[in-house]
């Protein structure tokens, strides 16, 4: 039957669709078969660059078997250990390709939305184990639930996952919620001396008056907006920090150039010349306002007769809109614009500053960043120029006398030079359980604060076992890190709020009574804290105190020679230790300290009668001759290992003329044992964060020479020729000694 041309025309239309799809098959397959070939070529080309690199370090590692024998073991674990590795590789690959598309993408999308998440806010240098923690929680309790759900919970296996998932639930969320786990340190009692002055953190006798100054257009704040006492002039910091994002201008309404200048007053009703403390809060999210927190000491040291002002910088913290360069340099200058502002107040009929500031005595308190800010301000006090850009001109020469630093960061130099100051009265705040400034930063710091004798002026350090970072600070209280990370802090160890602040009411005031005010009835606590107890809650206490009474001639800074001291007259001998050697001191991480002493260790065990002597090799000539009136001062560290927390004792020697006499350490002051601290609720993450358990601290120790008179009346401080470090008080210890000298203190 003839079926006609349009049969024909459909039938080769037809076949030329078949020979098209054919083709098209035919290269899809090609196509996958050259990718499948490609794969397979560029697995085993990593495998075999896996192999060579193994094999090859086997040419130039040296067992002491020999060269070909060295090659073979290399070769042997190149080749048949990565090939066993893959196999072992592609039965997991096989198990996972089982696995159900939604358990594979909600692994995937969650593991990389964890991680990113975590990493924003770099809390810990390595967040993978705690991303794959959550993850692995998550997973079990869903896997628990997901069982019973689907399958019903009639089912006897049903009820089992049921009760598992519940039981794994309460658990998680009871230690994410519950504060954790109790300090395991060891205490000591130490017996309070009798106060030689009243309680400096109880309130005095002015009435206190609040105002606030600042722009006028505040865009978050009213009281220094439409509320505002005092309206100011914003100034301009873009040549102190870094870029300043569009957000944050959206944020605060102005960019870098016109910075506002706000503060929050406390002030003493009535005339008077009254001293200037400005505060400055630290780095903390800031849409939270941080300079709200420190109204407990505006309150008390306004009723005691200082203009306290709180700083507002809160738009120079970091925030979801990122964080500023060079922060702390901006800070510092801003600190200084206020004082020049507050000389202008100073100088106005109509404001309540007009002749009331006592401009010749100002100090600055700074807690975090704002510690170190208020100390780098007082060293741009003293400049004629930015350090880090010439071109900016300074010109301030205020009589800054006083500078407090709370958990000091300390960090930023200027110039990559380490920031030294000098005759500047110094008090530093810490705490053991600081989980953000983690390590004691401050003591650097202190270190740099030199005592030329030009003026009168003390430094003196506190360290506060228990104590955190963010108590001192009513807004940031407990939280020493943002939320939910906030929840992993083992919170359980510490003080309450009220507790740390009124230690820092008793020093804070105490410091600025003594060094504003001229009360010298404060300096005893400060030189030996033992004089405050009775205003502090109890906890440990270990403290560092320096006057230009304080001359010292060992501070082993000055080679590596162990049996050399800072003076060229004195020669250092050793016997019957386990360690001696000087180096410098550790933080609880690994940061440089600059501070150099000597270690020493012994074990009456293994052998007895260990000691450490400094010889007098001249006759010690003023200043640094002991008379009856002198004390003999060093400084020391407990280094014992935690496992060990024992009260380390030892006796100091002085002979003179061949009269030897002899006073225990214990019998003048207790040297604490290590202070360990964990800063998490699980050790999982503790080092990864925080380093080492302990950290070593120094306590300054004073030993009258009266007390070694009182043990031999014939011996002669002013004819002291060797000390000595007698270690046969307690079986074993280890400390670290610094500072060695006189104290010529009435």
């Amino acid at each position: 039957m003839d079926q006609g041309p349009e049969f024909e025309k459909s039938r080769k239309v037809t076949h030329k669709h078949k020979r098209i799809k054919t083709m098209v098959k035919r290269t899809r397959h090609g196509i996958q078969a050259f990718f499948i070939t490609v794969w397979r070529g560029a697995s085993y080309g990593v495998i075999l660059m896996t192999m060579l690199l193994i094999f090859s370090i086997g040419f130039d590692f040296h067992t002491g078997l020999g060269k070909g024998l060295d090659v073979f073991l290399f070769l042997l674990v190149g080749i048949v250990g990565i090939w066993l590795l893959v196999k072992v590789g592609i039965v997991i690959a096989r198990q996972i390709k089982k696995l159900p598309s939604l358990f594979i993408a909600s692994i995937a999308v969650s593991s990389c939305a964890i991680i990113y998440t975590l990493d924003q806010f770099r809390v810990l240098d390595n967040i993978l184990p705690l991303a794959w923690t959550l993850l692995g929680i998550g997973v079990l309790i869903g896997g628990l639930f997901g069982y019973p759900i689907v399958k019903g919970i009639k089912k006897p296996l049903s009820i089992i996952m049921l009760t598992l998932g519940t039981i794994v639930t309460a658990g998680f969320f009871y230690w994410i919620f519950s504060p954790g786990i109790e300090n395991s340190s060891l205490t000591i009692e130490v017996a309070p001396f009798s106060p030689v002055s009243s309680n400096p953190s109880e309130r005095g006798t002015y009435s206190v008056q609040t105002l606030t100054y600042g722009s006028g257009d505040d865009k978050q704040r009213e009281e220094f907006g439409e509320k505002v006492d005092i309206e100011t002039l914003p100034v301009n910091a873009s040549s102190m920090i870094g870029e300043w994002s569009k957000e944050r201008k959206w944020f605060w309404g102005f960019k870098d150039t016109n910075v506002p200048l706000n503060g929050r007053v406390w002030m003493p009703e009535g005339e008077g010349h009254f001293p200037l403390v400005l505060m400055v809060h630290g780095n903390h999210k800031m849409e939270d306002f941080s300079d709200e927190g420190y109204a407990y000491l505006g309150e008390l040291l306004a009723s005691r007769g200082f203009i306290t002002v709180s700083v507002d910088e809160n738009f120079f913290n970091s925030s979801w809109s990122g964080g500023l360069s060079g922060d702390i340099n901006g800070r510092a200058w801003l600190l200084l614009q206020h004082l020049e502002e507050m000389e202008s107040f100073n100088t106005k009929q109509n404001t309540p500053f007009y002749q009331n500031v006592d401009m010749a005595n100002i100090a600055l308190i700074g807690h975090s960043r704002g510690g170190q800010a208020a100390i780098l301000a007082a060293k741009f006090n003293q400049l004629d120029r930015y350090p880090n850009n010439a071109i900016t001109r300074f010109d301030f020469d205020f009589n800054i006398k006083t500078v407090i630093a709370i958990a000091p960061t300390d960090y930023q130099t200027l110039s990559d030079r380490k920031i030294e100051v000098d005759d500047v009265n110094y008090l530093l705040l810490h705490g053991s359980y600081d989980s953000d400034v983690s390590e004691f930063e401050g003591d650097r710091q202190y270190n740099g604060i030199n005592l030329t004798g030009g003026e009168e002026a003390i430094k003196s350090a506190l360290y506060i076992d228990r104590a955190n970072h963010g108590q001192f600070n009513t807004t940031w209280e407990d939280n020493d890190t943002y939320f939910p990370f906030t929840m992993l802090l083992n919170k359980e160890p510490l003080l309450e709020g009220e507790e740390q602040r009124q230690i820092a009411k008793t020093y804070v005031s105490g410091f600025l009574e003594a060094t504003l005010h001229d009360n010298n009835s404060y300096l005893p606590m400060f030189e030996d804290y033992r004089y405050a107890l009775e205003w502090l809650p109890k906890t440990t206490y270990i403290s560092k105190y320096e006057d230009p009474s304080y001359i010292i001639y060992s501070d082993f800074e000055e080679d590596v020679d162990v049996t050399t001291a800072t003076s060229p007259y004195i020669d250092i001998t050793a016997g019957s230790l386990l360690q001696w050697y000087e180096g410098e001191l550790e933080f609880r991480r690994d940061k440089v300290r600059d501070n150099h002493g000597v270690f020493l260790k012994w074990d009456q065990s293994y052998s007895k009668n260990g000691y450490y002597t400094l010889s007098f090799s001249k006759l010690l000539q003023d200043p640094f001759a002991y008379k009856a009136g002198s004390s003999l001062t060093f400084t020391a560290a407990n280094l014992s290992e935690v496992e060990n927390q024992k009260p380390v004792d030892f006796s100091v020697k002085l002979t003179s003329d061949g009269e030897t006499a002899s006073v225990v350490l214990s019998d003048i002051m207790p040297m604490h044992p290590v202070l360990p601290v964990q800063h998490t609720k699980t050790i999982y993450f503790e080092e990864e964060r925080y380093g080492e358990p302990t950290e070593p601290v120094l306590q300054t120790f004073n030993i009258p020479m009266e007390r070694f008179i009182d043990n031999n009346p014939s011996f002669d401080p002013k004819k002291l020729d060797s000390l000595t470090f007698q270690f046969d008080q307690s079986m074993k210890g280890s400390i670290f000694v610094d500072h060695i000298g006189v104290n010529h203190a009435d």
